[in-house]
């Protein structure tokens, strides 16, 4: 009895030892198996961070290439406009005009063709071999876009059927004044829409991905694969338009695009010299049905991995945790590098010499602060401020001390604004804004006049000035109904009511309350 006693002990260990084992092997197999859902999960997800980067890359190198077309274009503008201003005193010599337009569409393969219009629309010089004949172009959008705008700036248009060709073209148009600032006419660029189709199909994308130009409006110029019948399309109901472009100005996410209903993954970019906007959209479903045929054979592998697992025991479910360990280690570090990138975007909105909001920031704020009035139906006040006689400052002292004389007003702005809800801005060069929301005109007038008193306090000595110190004028516009005023004429407002208080004489507040004066 002693005996088999002696003999069940080893018996009993073995059972317990292939419990263990199968417990194990059973535990390493769900665990593994979990390993193996997350990873693919993950992997799933680094393929749709991949497929977004991709898109905003493909989006950003498509808004460069569409910026250089409209440069070359401008340039080309810019040297007939030289051309015309030296013969408006004179007598406009069309057949040399219509010369230079012809040699410089030669140059420039995107153009469709050159053209100059007087101010009622008549067809004076082109690039085309001849004018048509009893043609006016002054129901044109660009033609009356130039003729309302008195400054010298290069408008893009919507798309357009020419009148001479038929073709679909971009119009990119110039106003053309005479010394006094009159309108004598429209310089007109055309670019044919088939430049773009041809330069887009060079890339690779499935039938079922996009790539829109678009101007700022949100109206499509050209749409990859689309037919022309979307050419014109407003996409302004699309999350891109509503949500993204107010929060940056090239980025990507995922959202059903307006054109068609489907679901994609975006990337985007805003020009920086153009109202123009570039999108490009990988379709979701097939992004996801690629990237199940490329795993499948890996969920093979896995599966043969797992009977492996299952033999090596004790020693694989070790390397499975440090694998785990590492995995968590590269998360942490993940998460680390987002904090940062997060810093460096609110520095991003930060004017590194005053410390005041830039101008980004300030356009942000103030579509904000637009919404928000437009919401809660409270006024909104906004006061530019402008340095007055810089330019003889920084020739008389220079520009260290023209930067010192900035970062000292930027401190009296700093002190002025008291809430949370207010900001203060360089809005460029010499130029401050103050944004005040829920701030009522006589308000917004009394603290315009307490930032020039202050200033003017400091007396910063500016013997090129005629009062012999530092002193700042300021213009103030006041809304109380935003819902139907942009943040562009809010801007042109406070300009206006800026540049009255320099013209009467400076070191002064002007202002305007935009409701009365509506009234």
């Amino acid at each position: 009895m002693q005996f088999k006693r002696k003999m069940d002990k080893p018996v009993s260990s073995d059972g317990g030892l292939l419990k263990s084992i199968v417990l194990s092997g059973l535990l390493l197999l769900i665990t593994v198996a979990s390993m193996s859902i997350w990873t693919l999960r993950e992997d799933w997800l680094a393929t749709v961070r991949q497929t977004q980067e991709s898109a905003m890359n493909l989006a950003l190198s498509q808004s460069r290439q569409a910026e250089d077309t409209f440069l070359q274009t401008e340039l080309s503008l810019r040297q007939v406009q030289r051309d015309l201003q030296l013969q408006l005193a004179t007598r406009i010599q069309g057949a040399d005009l219509s010369n230079t337009m012809r040699e410089l569409q030669r140059r420039l393969p995107q153009l469709h063709g050159l053209f100059y219009y007087d101010q009622d629309g008549k067809w004076i010089a082109t690039s085309a071999q001849r004018a048509p004949n009893n043609i006016n172009n002054s129901d044109r959008e660009y033609f009356t876009f130039q003729r309302h705008n008195r400054r010298n700036s290069v408008h893009i248009g919507p798309v357009i059927n020419s009148r001479s060709t038929g073709d679909l073209v971009i119009p990119v148009s110039l106003r053309v004044s005479d010394a006094s600032g009159g309108f004598k006419g429209v310089l007109l660029a055309t670019i044919k829409v088939d430049f773009f189709r041809r330069f887009y199909s060079y890339y690779e994308l499935g039938a079922r991905d996009v790539l829109v130009l678009m101007l700022a409006d949100s109206t499509v110029l050209y749409a990859r694969p689309m037919p022309d019948s979307y050419i014109g399309k407003n996409l302004s109901a699309s999350p891109l338009f509503q949500e993204m472009l107010a929060k940056m100005d090239r980025g990507s996410g995922q959202w059903k695009s307006v054109l068609d209903g489907q679901a994609r993954i975006f990337g985007f970019a805003r020009s920086d010299r153009y109202p123009i906007i570039v999108a490009a959209g990988y379709n979701s479903d097939d992004l996801f049905h690629v990237w199940v045929n490329r795993r499948a054979q890996d969920i093979l592998l896995s599966i043969i991995l797992l009977l492996t697992i299952l033999l090596l025991g004790v020693f694989q479910l070790r390397q499975a945790r440090s694998v785990l360990r590492y995995q968590q280690e590269l998360t942490q570090l993940r998460d680390e590098l987002h904090s940062a990138n997060l810093a460096l975007n609110q520095l991003a909105h930060v004017d590194g010499l005053t410390g005041l909001a830039n101008r980004r920031e300030f356009d942000r704020f103030l579509h904000q602060a637009l919404a928000h009035a437009a919401a809660s139906g409270k006024p909104l006040t906004l006061i530019m401020m402008d340095i007055d006689f810089f330019k003889h400052y920084n020739d008389t002292y220079g520009h260290i001390a023209g930067d010192k004389c900035l970062k000292a007003i930027a401190e009296v702005l700093a002190s002025v604004v008291a809430r949370r809800s207010d900001i203060a801005a360089r809005y460029g060069g010499e130029e401050f804004a103050l944004i005040l929301p829920d701030t009522p005109f006589d308000e917004g007038m009394t603290i315009a006049h307490r930032v020039v008193e202050a200033v003017r306090i400091r007396q910063l000595a500016h013997i090129s000035s005629p009062k012999g110190q530092v002193t700042i004028s300021a213009g103030c516009a006041t809304t109380a109904t935003s819902a139907t005023l942009s943040a562009v004429k809010l801007l042109e407002y406070a300009d206006h009511a800026l540049y009255r208080a320099k013209r009467e004489g400076r070191d002064d507040v002007k202002g305007i309350n935009i409701d009365e004066s509506q009234a």
